[in-house]
């Protein structure tokens, strides 16, 4: 019979681990010569459904934005990404504010690593799978935690057509 001790504990428990990691949902990397140009978000979703205080529960976080800020802002805004990693959200003068205060930034910096793509303002950096992309269309996930309105993980999903 085989005693088993802390070390050899630890020792199972780590293999185990690297057992269970598996590349096999690793997708391409990014083309980032087909991020170059100009977006607009078409979709943002959640799942599980966020809450709002003032808008109640839904999956449809676009649409909760527009309700917040303004559909004029929100819809009509364009990300353009730059050869040279500038990202700059463009949109009409009135709402650059609003978009300042709801997205923290109007202009960024990008940069790709695997299927990561990461966007750094100038007071927070943010991370986003890519989960599909091609000429025309970008599809990015990113998990995070909504605490001050429903203490839950969301994935958020949001896709973007190139303009």
């Amino acid at each position: 019979m085989i005693r088993l001790t802390l070390p050899r504990a630890c020792t199972l428990l780590c293999l185990l681990l690297l057992a269970g990691c598996s590349k096999e949902n690793a997708g391409p990397a990014i083309d980032s010569a087909q991020i170059v140009g100009s977006w607009q978000i078409t979709t943002i979703t959640a799942d599980p459904a966020v809450t709002s205080p003032n808008y109640g529960s839904t999956t449809d976080v676009l649409q909760l934005y527009q309700q917040n800020i303004g559909k004029d802002c929100v819809g009509p805004t364009r990300y353009e990404f730059a050869a040279d990693g500038a990202l700059q959200l463009t949109t009409s003068a009135d709402c650059q504010n609003r978009l300042k205060s709801l997205f923290g930034f109007t202009s960024a910096n990008w940069r790709t690593n695997g299927q990561q793509l990461r966007v750094e303002g100038n007071y927070d950096a943010l991370s986003y799978t890519v989960t599909e992309q091609s000429p025309q269309t970008m599809v990015w996930q990113r998990t995070e935690y909504n605490s001050p309105f429903d203490g839950k993980t969301h994935l958020y999903t949001i896709k973007l057509s190139k303009r």
